[in-house]
């Protein structure tokens, strides 16, 4: 046993440093890939401190076997700044965003005075003083950290969600619960802060937790570097707001009506260009078919339909398809090659927005037209 958890660590170690170095030269490149990518060296680099190094200095002096791990107080701010430029792909960093390494620059400062201590200390009792002063003053400072960034993620996550369906109409490189990930990734690391608060308390044996804490980051940098390979941001870089498209919105109705003529338009474009046979039609595509602001119609959707703008695509998907499925010339189509006729991207998307819209999966509803 002893040996396989070994052998998972020292993969987990190569597979991070691997997955940073092609998240960053993939072809899929994704701006966002960059934080991850220095998340995925903070998590390998962690692992490399608690399991190994840790334990090899101890050799040579007794006082490196508590230099507690510095690199978990950069685990949240960077999934901060990764979810934060998915969500804003105009975010940059900052030399603002320094201030978020303090806590991390704390602990390091903190570590090597009570090292630097360790010369003036006369018996046990007192070094394991400092030892327990040493786990209390970080884990504070780390679980104080951890609850501040929670706020802010899930702010983050509900925002990057709403902004998915309102300028998406397939959302399959674009999860939003792909980011509950992150935060599963964060509780874990909190329960784990937490844990350690209990044994610093208790003077408890700790022999292990740098084993536990290396397990848990070479699982997250599996699945970190895996998912996030394929993750893209919600809108490009470039999806700015055009100035025509700002002083056409200037010229919107107030409150909540609607302009009649524009989502006619709108609903007649739909019906006779079928743009929803586009599979990647976004928000802004549509805006530029028809030639209005992209905020505009966002608006004109919103208000007049009631929902947001993939629910608005993929009903007319839906009904494409049921039509579809009631005509005699397409009786030797297989279910699928309906749904890619319509627009779906997939047979997962298919099915789950097929039975969100009719209650009934699409094998159900062609079985009740015979």
């Amino acid at each position: 046993m002893e040996t396989l958890i070994t052998i998972l660590i020292y993969s987990g170690i190569v597979q991070g440093f691997y997955s940073a170095f092609v998240l960053t030269r993939t072809k899929l490149h994704n701006p966002a890939n960059t934080y991850l990518a220095a998340l995925l060296v903070v998590l390998s680099t962690s692992i490399l401190h608690s399991a190994f190094a840790v334990p090899y200095l101890q050799q040579y002096h007794q006082g490196l076997l508590h230099i507690k791990d510095p690199f978990i107080m950069l685990v949240v701010p960077f999934i901060w700044f990764y979810v934060k430029k998915l969500n804003e792909p105009q975010f940059q960093f900052k030399r603002k965003q320094m201030l978020h390494f303090v806590p991390f620059i704390i602990i390091i400062l903190f570590s090597l005075l009570i090292l630097a201590n360790n010369s003036t200390i006369k018996n046990d009792e007192q070094f394991q003083s400092h030892v327990f002063l040493l786990s209390i003053t970080i884990s504070g400072i780390a679980l104080c950290q951890y609850l501040f960034y929670l706020r802010y993620i899930l702010i983050q996550i509900h925002s990057f969600k709403a902004k998915a369906l309102n300028e998406l109409s397939n959302t399959e490189n674009i999860d939003p619960a792909w980011l509950r990930i992150f935060l599963f990734t964060f509780l874990a690391v909190f329960v784990l802060l937490a844990f350690m608060m209990i044994i610093a308390i208790h003077q408890l044996n700790i022999d292990y937790f740098n084993i536990l804490v290396s397990i848990v980051f070479t699982l997250a940098i599996y699945v970190l570097g895996y998912k996030g390979l394929f993750q893209q941001t919600i809108l490009s870089g470039n999806s700015v707001l055009p100035m025509e498209d700002r002083t056409e919105e200037v010229r919107q109705t107030s409150g909540n009506k609607i302009d009649e003529h524009m989502m006619n338009r709108l609903l007649d474009y739909m019906k006779q260009q079928k743009p929803y046979h586009d599979s990647e039609l976004t928000l802004t595509s549509l805006a530029n078919l028809i030639s209005i602001g992209r905020n505009q119609l966002s608006e004109i959707i919103n208000t007049g339909t009631g929902g947001n703008f993939y629910d608005f695509v993929n009903k007319y998907r839906v009904d494409e398809v049921k039509q579809l499925m009631a005509n005699p010339k397409f009786k030797d189509f297989t279910i699928l090659a309906i749904a890619f006729e319509a627009g779906f991207p997939s047979k997962s998307t298919f099915n789950s927005i097929f039975k969100k819209f009719t209650g009934l999966t699409p094998s159900e509803y062609w079985k009740g037209l015979s």
